[in-house]
């Protein structure tokens, strides 16, 4: 490990527009943080002419690995497994595996990055599965809601673990003492559900819990921000979520098309500008890009592969926080002291 508080490992070739949006957003990180430092792994070359861009990236905040490989979006986990092992991925999650990074942040293949965490960090002891943890905007603030698509298959026991690792992530990133934690159901009353469903619900009304659990949340109340973490399936938590994105983008067609079909409507808009303009920031998905993957023993953090730089400069800030507040050591404290 380096001198640095931190060192975060970036797999620099994953994803659209690499290395150009990562170094991007490592310089706009370095503009308000120095106390993380930088593995980067990629085409030392490629790497090298971005960085020459940025004035504030110096030569103390960062170390580049070369790695001539790198695993494409198309290629399955498999062959991923097979030939990545020279590559960007596997050599930055290796460099956690090893000690070298404390966390590693990629906009690669979803599938492979989730496999080889798993096989190199591996899982802590007491969880059964990893959980794909994402920020979702509400009325008065932000949520965490999990699982986004790592588990189709969910238990009892599943949602009583998230529940728990839920609530410790919120906890490591917005300093709240007692986070609100709900399960994501077709109704708020206790007959509804599945019966993994509502054994969960009974075994977490009954039990000894590290935050106020409030039973019930349908999909339509998520945006009151009245629960900090929501508790969901992968498969449930993946569709609400590309349904969430389709309806925030359909709304802002749909706007522009209303405004731009007439000479009234454009000056009506360049009249409502300010007020659209605090709304794109507030919605701005690039603010909120960044799956967490856990219950690992350390964070791995997956940006969209399209993320452009700001959005991966919101990746590295979380990743920031997530190390700041203890999140893995939070973990494995609440599961040893069961």
């Amino acid at each position: 490990m380096s001198s640095f508080n931190y060192t975060i490992a970036i797999d620099a070739m994953g994803g659209e527009n690499s290395p150009d949006k990562v170094i991007q957003g490592i310089s706009l990180f370095l503009k308000e943080d120095k106390e993380v430092f930088f593995n980067i792994f990629g085409k030392e070359t490629l790497i090298i002419k971005e960085i020459s861009q940025y004035k504030n990236i110096l030569p103390q905040n960062y170390k580049i690995i070369n790695c001539e490989s790198q695993i494409e979006d198309k290629d399955s986990v498999r062959d991923a497994i097979k030939v990545g092992k020279n590559s960007s991925m596997w050599k930055a999650i290796e460099s956690v595996k090893n000690k070298e990074s404390h966390l590693v942040i990629s906009s690669g293949n979803t599938g492979a990055l989730l496999v080889i965490s798993k096989l190199l960090i591996k899982m802590m002891d007491g969880i059964d599965k990893p959980a794909i943890a994402g920020l979702w905007p509400n009325f008065k603030g932000v949520s965490v809601v999990m699982d986004l698509g790592a588990n189709i298959e969910f238990n009892e026991k599943n949602y009583v673990e998230f529940s728990k690792i839920g609530a410790e992530l919120y906890r490591s990133i917005f300093d709240k003492k007692n986070p609100t934690v709900a399960l994501l159901n077709v109704g708020s009353e206790e007959i509804k559900g599945h019966e993994e469903l509502k054994n969960a619900f009974n075994n977490l009304s009954n039990g000894k819990n590290n935050f106020n659990f409030d039973g019930y949340i349908e999909g339509n109340h998520i945006k009151d921000g009245d629960v900090d973490v929501i508790i969901t399936d992968g498969f449930s938590g993946n569709i609400a979520l590309k349904t969430a994105e389709g309806t925030v983008n359909f709304i802002t067609s749909e706007i522009k098309k209303i405004f731009s079909n007439s000479f009234f409507g454009k000056v009506c808009y360049l009249l409502s500008f300010p007020l659209f303009k605090k709304v794109k920031q507030s919605l701005d998905p690039r603010k909120y890009n960044g799956g967490i993957f856990l219950g690992l023993n350390a964070p791995v953090i997956k940006s969209h592969g399209s993320a452009d730089g700001l959005a991966f400069f919101y990746s590295i800030k979380l990743s920031a926080k997530i190390l700041r507040g203890g999140l893995v050591k939070r973990i494995k404290s609440n599961f040893e002291n069961e």
